[in-house]
């Protein structure tokens, strides 16, 4: 089974994102080295936050993923999964997390992930349990083994999403809903990324 590894910028932006809009279903998409991909291996390095409030436009995510995938090929990377946090506290179920997005990505590139937030576990220093992680591949989702889930470094990016939460800094993440409310606003999160600093 691969191993999925998330660094510091990834995992926190996908926390924030939940812990931003506690009340709403958000999404979002991941973004790994484009040459450092494997069936055995995988590292998100960014994550992008799409939508908060209609996460189901589909012209809107279109745009959206134009827009990102210009973005990650001038940097050597790839849109290699999608992450969703349900809008029940309750539910961290794949079902409804499911949607054509992640569908496209799969589409486009191999192997590819879905990773549903486990709204349960958040908490103000979450680890690497608050995720689960399904492979995307042939229309069919596997389950990863919880152990095969890591962040990279742990110890640092848990001290870095922990200091984030702590200075409340899911105030500066933008998704694309907010920046199509103000296109001034940057989706691609330069001053949060400054915060974060450990790439």
């Amino acid at each position: 089974m691969t191993e999925v590894k998330f660094n510091a910028r990834a995992f926190s932006k996908i926390i924030l994102h939940a812990v931003k809009y506690p009340h709403c279903a958000v999404n979002g998409v991941l973004l790994a080295k484009g040459h450092a991909v494997s069936n055995k291996e995988i590292e998100f390095v960014d994550a992008v936050p799409l939508f908060h409030m209609s996460i189901n436009l589909t012209p809107m995510a279109e745009i959206a993923l134009m827009q990102i995938d210009e973005f990650a090929s001038t940097r050597g990377l790839v849109i290699a999964g999608y992450y969703a946090a349900n809008e029940n506290y309750k539910d961290n179920s794949f079902d409804k997390a499911y949607h054509r997005i992640a569908d496209k990505i799969a589409a486009n590139f191999t192997p590819s992930f879905l990773v549903v937030i486990n709204n349960m576990k958040l908490s103000n220093e979450p680890d690497a349990s608050v995720l689960r992680v399904a492979q995307m591949a042939d229309g069919n989702l596997k389950v990863c083994d919880e152990q095969n889930i890591r962040l990279s470094p742990v110890e640092q990016t848990q001290q870095i999403i922990s200091n984030l939460l702590q200075q409340n800094a899911y105030n500066d993440l933008v998704d694309f809903d907010n920046h199509l409310d103000d296109i001034s606003l940057d989706w691609m999160n330069v001053k949060l990324n400054k915060e974060i600093g450990f790439v």
